[in-house]
């Protein structure tokens, strides 16, 4: 192996189902990579390899926890992301439907599949176009599969291969193009931006637990037209309006596989400033991530664990009950339970693991009342202290209605947050970026610790605005304005 190929780890699925002419290269198997042994490395380029069948697969975390140590990927987690949904897909191809048609026009077939490895196809005719989607989904190994429908080709369905999956017949394209990928430098895509003033604020009044009411969204109009910018409420049902904008604020809660995503993907795409971006939105979704990246960069969490099928047994034997099990996106205390035996945990786990590869367990530390620090732009904006719901060991109780499904609150002065509480949550907030963030802490004596990045934050009017009133909903729109005049002035 030379100095070169030294910097690079090739992750795959199983190393016996690999070809004898690839065993040279630097391999290591999924399993190798996900764990704590991996987690300790610096400086590593990783190429992903693995199949990508279905959401949250063992390759999906493969490239999510590669980004939280900060190890270069590809394919990046957002990318397999994207390819999961077909209305992504869609999103992303629309603007290249001429160069699909003009690939095919000669094509007498209904059905075509196009292999595109690391941008490339073996037949020189499909070149431009293996290139293209290589730019809108980079992944190594893709299949692409296309359809005839009323006289044009739709692209139906991508997926990622894993190398034991490729044909026989290209394995040496795919080896050379290995070899040569060794020697390239990795970039990443740049948006050109063209800001003009006006916001849209994303919103949904159907949502039981929105993070923000009508009085909060009303406030952040009128800070809007307070510093000489215009703001209209949108709704999920408002993405073709979405150009008529050159900034979005998300006040819905965010997932990954929803329309709040398509809004910050294709404002991202547009050129627009958007809160929450969506590299915020993938880091903060997923707890399992959130917890990898606060591990490697040092910050306080409550003891974390990852669970997988392989392991579950051996960790159900050694947790101290009780013990916090999560599923990695849940919010608003949904999907977080509580755990109080190894037969409990047993049985959860087999539930939760038929949906997703990896959970996470975490230590149960038990407080009168969670800190949130509200932080926009790597400044700290809001202070608040949440209680536990009445007989209940987290703020929100999902078992009950009525005044006793969430607890008491009360906004605190920054001057007054306690020193390491305060410390702790910029230092998480600014590995995930420079967005809108909450992050969630326990204090325990004079250690802070982390329990979550919530990259979609709560403001109510009374609530997180209690001390500082309208100055909470004109210091982010100011961050909005800011951000567009230096895009402006470039």
């Amino acid at each position: 192996m030379n100095s070169q190929e030294s910097a690079f780890r090739i992750v795959v699925d199983s190393l016996s189902k690999i070809p004898e002419r690839f065993q040279e290269l630097p391999l290591i198997t999924s399993s190798e990579y996900l764990s704590s042994e991996y987690a300790e490395k610096k400086r590593i380029k990783v190429i992903n390899l693995c199949s990508h069948k279905k959401a949250l697969s063992t390759s999906y975390y493969v490239s999510l926890l590669a980004d939280a140590r900060s190890h270069r990927c590809l394919p990046e987690a957002k990318t397999l992301h994207q390819i999961e949904s077909k209305v992504l897909i869609r999103d992303a191809i629309r603007e290249h439907d001429e160069l699909i048609q003009s690939s095919f026009k000669r094509l007498a077939a209904h059905e075509f599949t196009l292999s595109v490895y690391f941008g490339k196809n073996l037949a020189k005719a499909y070149d431009k176009l293996a290139k293209r989607l290589y730019s809108l989904f980079p992944c190594p190994l893709a299949r692409y599969e296309f359809h005839k429908r009323d006289g044009k080709w739709k692209l139906n369905e991508i997926t990622q291969l894993g190398l034991h999956q490729v044909p026989d017949e290209h394995h040496e394209f795919i080896e050379t193009e290995l070899n040569s990928l060794f020697h390239k430098r990795w970039r990443r895509d740049q948006s050109n931006k063209t800001p003009r003033y006006e916001i849209a604020i994303l919103a949904n009044e159907q949502e039981a637990n929105a993070p923000s009411d009508k009085a909060a969204l009303d406030a952040f109009c009128k800070a809007a037209n307070q510093l000489d910018m215009r703001a209209e409420i949108l709704t999920p049902r408002d993405l073709p309006r979405l150009m008529e904008f050159d900034a979005l604020f998300i006040r819905e809660t965010t997932r990954l596989d929803n329309h709040t995503m398509r809004f910050a993907l294709k404002a991202e795409r547009s050129g627009m400033v958007v809160i929450d971006d969506p590299e915020s939105i993938r880091r903060c979704c997923n707890k399992v991530f959130l917890a990898e990246l606060l591990r490697t960069h040092n910050i306080p969490t409550p003891n974390s664990t990852l669970v997988t099928r392989r392991n579950v047994n051996e960790l159900a034997e050694n947790f101290h009950y009780p013990i916090v099990v999560k599923i990695p996106d849940g919010s608003f205390s949904i999907g977080v339970h509580k755990v109080r035996s190894s037969q409990e945990f047993h049985t959860l786990c087999k539930k939760l693991l038929q949906t997703s590869s990896i959970l996470i367990a975490q230590e149960f530390v038990p407080t009168e009342f969670d800190w949130r620090i509200g932080i926009i732009d790597g400044t700290p904006l809001y202070a608040c202290r949440y209680y536990m719901s009445k007989g209940h060991w987290q703020i929100y109780n999902h078992a009950v209605k009525g005044d006793d499904f969430c607890g008491d609150s009360n906004g605190v002065p920054i001057s007054n947050v306690p020193p390491c509480v305060l410390d702790t949550a910029l230092k998480a907030a600014g590995l995930i970026g420079n967005g809108f963030y909450g992050v969630d802490l326990k204090q325990h004596g004079d250690t802070a610790l982390v329990i979550e990045v919530n990259d979609n934050p709560s403001i109510d009017a009374g609530i997180e605005d209690e001390l500082i009133g309208d100055e909470l909903y004109l210091a982010v729109m100011n961050t909005f304005l800011k951000r567009l005049e230096s895009k402006h002035a470039r």
